[in-house]
């Protein structure tokens, strides 16, 4: 099968406001094998760079194993809420939301949920209590992701990031689903907020260092003013495809 999927433009947009899990991964003081290491402006600078992006349709599809992954969501949230019913559950404990973007208002942070348990379409107002993190990936990242320390596993940081938002998230599952395994194609992972007090506390000073960047960065030099910046790239593309349709090989 031909794995393809395309994701909400306007979500992908909105995403572009908000520092988002994968943002603060690039921010965090720590290198993946946890060494320290230091967080600059100009790393900031860069993060900066590519939320001033112009996104279009052509950002929206995904391929391959990325594609695969977002479509594999929801049967690993069905993985999951079995998993619950083996164990005891009386009722549905977790539902797939897609392209979602939860944010708080004068807060930078933002977070887009696999599942939640309440709806993704509901309307009482009601906030998360727990929350599920999605990885469908290869047979062999799944398995030793399975088998890393849990304090250790990279995936906590998206966790985290949303515990640190929303301080109704109490508990969470990190939910490792391959089907194409024989056996092991699924392990749940969990988190409390106490196991993650730490990572929390890191990202919230990661959203106040990025909050004091972006109201005292300095202007940046060799500024062109408003109207002087060229084409677009849209505007280029639709200029050299009109000039092919003109002038074909």
């Amino acid at each position: 099968m031909e794995w393809k999927h395309v994701c909400d433009l306007m979500w992908l947009r909105e995403r572009q406001k908000y520092l988002t899990a994968s943002d603060v991964k690039s921010l965090v003081p720590f290198t993946k094998t946890g060494r320290v290491r230091k967080v600059t402006d100009l790393d900031r600078l860069k993060l900066l760079a590519k939320k001033q992006v112009e996104l279009t349709e052509e950002d929206c599809w995904s391929y391959g194993a990325a594609a695969r992954g977002h479509l594999l969501e929801p049967y690993a949230i069905d993985a999951l809420n079995d998993w619950f019913i083996d164990r005891g559950a009386t009722r549905q404990m977790f539902f797939h939301w897609d392209d979602e973007l939860i944010s708080l208002p004068n807060r930078e942070l933002a977070f887009s949920p696999d599942a939640l348990d309440i709806p993704q379409l509901h309307e009482d107002g009601a906030m998360p209590t727990m929350m599920a993190e999605v990885k469908c990936y290869s047979p062999d990242r799944h398995i030793a992701t399975a088998y890393t320390k849990r304090d250790e596993i990279e995936e906590r940081w998206q966790i985290a990031t949303a515990m640190a938002l929303l301080d109704t998230i109490e508990r969470a599952y990190l939910v490792l689903f391959n089907p194409s395994m024989m056996k092991n194609r699924l392990f749940v992972i969990e988190y409390d907020r106490q196991s993650l007090k730490s990572e929390i506390a890191t990202v919230i000073k990661v959203e106040l260092d990025w909050t004091l960047f972006k109201m005292s960065r300095p202007i940046l030099p060799y500024t062109t003013e408003r109207g002087d910046e060229g084409l677009d790239e849209s505007d280029i593309i639709d200029e050299l495809e009109r000039a092919r349709r003109m002038n074909p090989v």
